[in-house]
């Protein structure tokens, strides 16, 4: 009986050892943002090589839909760690789901935040052999949120028509767009719940770009109210991002700063002011630790902050220094506003708001 029951487990082993047993290994967190890193999935053979096809089908769960199935040729997989030929996955067939998810990833071959569920299974070319499937769940989030920029949160501005600008969420494409919304905060706690109950003053959409001036077709802001806003990326219908809800006042100290061809301290002409000036920027320094050049840059607002490029070298002496930069071959726009920001040594950057006229 013993030496039946022997060969009955010889038969069965040698059975089972002629079939492959697969099991995939993937860490969606890591690797499901894009198509090609699908690619990436390790395929572990237990048993004997096999010839077989993989299948991938991602899927969106809150939506309950099918993204994109992609069915590679057959190839051989080895016993132990195999991964899917390059060439394979080149050659695969992809079906994307016709909705805006399957739309998105079709576009840009990256997947849109979501829910999903990323099922791989092993299709053997021997008829009969069985299919082995695993299946990974993972909540996909834009790798950089948005993120607002100008005016800063909570910031004092005397701008009526100020300039509001964000940070995309990355990874960004040139298909993303935005929604802008900005209210009062009137009874409002928070900007939470600002947003919620009150009606917005301005509500647009569809913004391509991500540096807005404020429209002129509506109402200026007025004077020492505070107002709320937030900006919403989106892309096919699908949220892609929404931003923080930040806050600023409008409240003017002095009117603006006039250049009138005198030196003002630097320091003098930040306090909530803006300055205007067309040709030169001019200030007095004081160089208390003999540098031998400003270190200074200018800021363009209206792109997101970007530093203008080739800027004057002023240099310095000992003491007292009237400041003259010529700001009129260095690529500035008329009635844009831009942002002076000084080093001095040892102590705070010094910003100062500006419009080129």
């Amino acid at each position: 009986m013993r030496i039946i029951l022997y060969f009955i487990f010889l038969i069965l082993f040698a059975a089972s050892s002629s079939t492959a047993q697969i099991i995939f290994h993937f860490v969606p967190e890591v690797y499901a943002r894009n198509l090609d890193a699908l690619s990436t999935v390790q395929i572990q053979n237990m048993s004997a090589a096999a010839n077989g096809q993989i299948s991938i089908t991602v899927r969106e769960n809150s939506k309950r839909i099918d993204v994109v199935e992609i069915t590679t040729p057959a190839f051989l997989v080895k016993q132990g760690i195999n991964s899917i030929p390059k060439n394979a996955f080149g050659n695969s067939v992809l079906r994307f789901g016709n909705n805006s998810y399957g739309k998105i990833l079709n576009q840009t071959k990256s997947f849109p935040p979501g829910d999903y569920s990323f099922c791989f299974v092993f299709i053997p070319s021997e008829k009969g052999s069985p299919e082995f499937e695993n299946c990974f769940d993972a909540l996909i989030e834009p790798l950089v949120p948005m993120q607002l920029l100008l005016p800063v949160n909570e910031d004092t501005i005397c701008l009526k028509r100020p300039v509001l600008s964000w940070q995309p969420p990355m990874p960004y494409n040139g298909s993303m767009y935005f929604r802008l919304m900005l209210t009062e905060k009137k009874q409002a706690r928070n900007g939470p719940e600002a947003m919620l109950k009150n009606a917005p003053l301005l509500l647009l959409d569809n913004i391509t770009g991500t540096t807005l001036m404020y429209p002129a077709n509506y109402p200026e802001l007025k004077e020492g109210i505070t107002y709320f806003w937030q900006v919403v990326a989106y892309q096919q219908g699908i949220i892609i991002s929404t931003s923080e809800v930040w806050g600023f006042t409008v409240k003017c100290k002095e009117d603006a700063i006039v250049d009138n061809d005198s030196y003002r301290e630097l320091k003098l002409l930040v306090n909530g002011n803006y300055y205007i000036t067309g040709q030169y920027l001019k200030f007095s320094f004081l160089n208390n630790y003999n540098i031998k050049k400003l270190q200074y840059t200018i800021l363009d607002i209206n792109e997101g902050g970007k530093p203008v490029k080739r800027l004057p070298e002023i240099k310095l002496m000992q003491g007292l220094n009237k400041i003259d930069i010529d700001i009129t071959d260095i690529g500035l726009k008329e009635g844009k506003t831009y942002i002076l920001k000084v080093f001095p040594f040892n102590e705070p950057p010094v910003e100062v708001r500006f419009i080129y006229q």
